[in-house]
């Protein structure tokens, strides 16, 4: 998604608008068939040691996991290029934690709980 910024508004919005549409009819199937869950865990967990410093609760393990969705919900709701409107972000995520579905959130709350038991990865601690 890197190359967004390298073309028109108007192209930019369709490239957004398909590349969301691929996300939610895969994480639709990956829902429907409950695979994905351990996939998507392992691939959103932190992997610098600081981040591990508070803990994770499920509101902030769903805001790893669910970071391409999140961000979409933020970019449908505000204008990201004003930096002035950067305030609503708070309100716009927390809106979008009350909108998930109890079984996205439950898959939060346990990645959460794997996190804060496991700590940072091994290669964290080498360096």
């Amino acid at each position: 998604m890197e190359y967004l910024h390298q073309l028109d508004p108007q192209d930019q919005e369709e490239e957004i608008a398909v590349m969301q549409h691929i996300l939610a009819a895969t994480g639709k199937r990956q829902e429907d068939t409950g695979e994905g869950e351990d996939a998507r865990e392992e691939q959103a967990r932190p992997t610098k040691a600081g981040e591990y410093k508070k803990g994770f609760t499920a509101f902030t393990a769903a805001q790893w996991i669910f970071k391409e969705e999140m961000d979409s919900y933020d970019r449908e709701r505000r204008d990201t290029k004003d930096q002035k409107t950067i305030g609503q972000r708070t309100r716009i995520v927390q809106q979008w934690w009350e909108s998930l579905s109890d079984d996205r959130k439950a898959e939060a709350g346990r990645a959460a709980e794997k996190w804060n038991e496991l700590g940072a990865p091994k290669q964290t601690h080498d360096s």
